[in-house]
């Protein structure tokens, strides 16, 4: 069901039919003659953010020692409304649950309290990619621990798997009648080996193998990658190409991370036998919480896709969208407090609440996001007087 966000969208563009087609226009005739079948049009909806990391300063903010547990709940409370109604809700968890007998830490190898699900599970996300450069930082044991956490949770997850049989199984989901593959891969582990090919996947000639089984199973595959060079806003160009490597082994949407930063999305037009249709690439979502605060790391976005299918054409991306975010790691009282934040609805706020909610320092800082985030991906000068919740990425195919 839709509801929330997506939910505003709709009774608006309801409004605005009524208005065009409702008042004083003839009555539609239903006669044998007039009648024709209107094409079915499935339509499904993603929710997509960066990298989920929980750094020191978090987990020592969300410490109760009077209990002795973490609590992290407040983390997601503002911006989980982008979730609401949407079918896919997506992030790359780049940390690992290997339980409280090891200590908690985080670079370089992340620990992180089981606690920290709740506030994943609270805001809504349903499927994580799990292969990342940061997989195996509590060695296998941890691996196969944070897998069964998020089963427990009930969030389902790709890239990283507990047996040969799990990592051969191509995960699928059927949505609204239009059925999609995910598959996820990372470039490494830092360095730390990996005692079994079969428990992190890994960008290689298998991974673009699994693309193509993928391929065969659904009406559309997403591929997670988790690759590009840290804090770089312009992808390298060999990470361009093992995209394009990922177009042609049949992918549709390829949703990438690593870089820690934004970088720049594309349209693509692709064709796997069944007909011409837009595709999508992001070569960087970027962080989504962290404990990265130096510019432009604390600048990033939740992602919105549509996809549709209209009767037996094949389906497609119809519209793509993007909220610009921000993570607070200070209050107004200049007490570390992780919260993830609408840019929007920051700068927007009323002159006497302003400073209630962010530090001066911090309203500034909210400005240039607008330009790391808005300005950037659009690629045009956007004055604060004209800033928007959520913008719409135009279908700018040469």
């Amino acid at each position: 069901s839709k509801g929330g966000f997506v939910m505003k969208k709709r009774w608006m563009l309801l409004a605005a039919a009524f208005l065009l087609c409702g008042c004083g226009g003839a009555k539609a005739e239903y006669t044998a003659e007039a009648g024709t079948a209107e094409p079915v049009v499935k339509e499904v909806t993603m929710a997509v953010v960066g990298d989920i990391m929980v750094h020191d300063y978090q987990y020592e903010e969300a410490y109760d020692p009077a209990t002795g547990t973490y609590d992290f709940m407040h983390n997601f409370q503002d911006v989980k409304r982008y979730f609401e109604g949407y079918d896919f809700v997506i992030g790359n968890l780049e940390l690992t649950f290997g339980g409280p007998d090891k200590e908690y830490a985080s670079f370089p190898c992340f620990n992180t309290p089981d606690s920290f699900l709740d506030a994943v599970k609270d805001a809504g996300f349903n499927l994580l990619t799990t292969a990342n450069n940061h997989s195996m930082d509590t060695g296998e044991a941890g691996l196969k621990r944070t897998i069964a956490q998020l089963d427990a949770y009930g969030i389902d997850h790709v890239g990283t798997y507990a047996s040969q049989e799990a990592r051969d199984t191509i995960y699928t989901r059927e949505v609204n009648g239009i059925t999609f593959a995910f598959v996820s891969a990372t470039y490494g582990t830092n360095g730390i080996p990996v005692p079994e090919d079969y428990l992190v996947n890994l960008i290689d000639d298998t991974l673009m193998a699994d693309i193509t089984k993928a391929q065969e199973l659904a009406d559309v595959v997403v591929v997670l990658p988790h690759m590009g060079n840290e804090y770089e806003t312009v992808p390298n160009d060999i990470f361009v190409e093992w995209a394009d490597s990922m177009f042609a082994a049949g992918a549709d949407i390829v949703l990438a991370s690593h870089p820690h930063v934004l970088q720049r999305m594309e349209y693509r037009q692709v064709d796997h036998g069944d007909g011409v249709h837009d595709g999508f690439i992001i070569y960087s979502l970027g962080n989504f919480i962290s404990s990265q605060t130096t510019p432009p790391r604390n600048a990033s976005i939740v992602l919105h896709l549509t996809v549709e299918q209209v009767a037996d054409n094949p389906a497609e991306v119809k519209e793509v969208s993007f909220v610009p975010i921000w993570t607070q790691f200070r209050n107004a009282e200049n007490e570390n407090h992780f919260v993830v934040r609408s840019v929007y609805e920051m700068l927007t706020l009323p002159e006497e609440e302003r400073y209630q909610v962010v530090r001066p320092k911090d309203y500034e800082r909210l400005k240039e996001i607008h330009e790391e985030t808005a300005c950037f991906l659009l690629d045009k000068n956007i004055p604060l007087e004209q800033i928007q919740e959520e913008y719409v990425f135009p279908k700018e195919i040469d």
